[in-house]
């Protein structure tokens, strides 16, 4: 088992489908790569906030990496 994961963490606008989806990773690249992809006017439609943290399992603490917040899309 690695001793660092990352986690990108996906909070849905749309409690619905739960509060939060989760995919895991164990390079950080691979991880920054898929969070990239969520940086566009798409995702404000689908989520309110998307972050990226790392997960230490030796010392059981998780850091923060990185974030994004949406504002609430436009109505026309």
């Amino acid at each position: 088992m690695p001793g660092i994961t990352y986690t990108i963490r996906f909070h849905r606008r749309d409690r619905r489908y739960g509060i939060a989806e989760e995919q895991e990773y164990i390079v950080l690249a691979e991880a920054w790569e898929s969070f990239r992809l969520f940086a566009e006017p798409d995702s404000a439609e689908i989520y309110t906030r998307i972050e990226l943290v790392s997960f230490d399992w030796e010392a059981r603490e998780e850091h923060p990496v990185a974030s994004m917040d949406f504002a609430e899309p436009y109505s026309f």
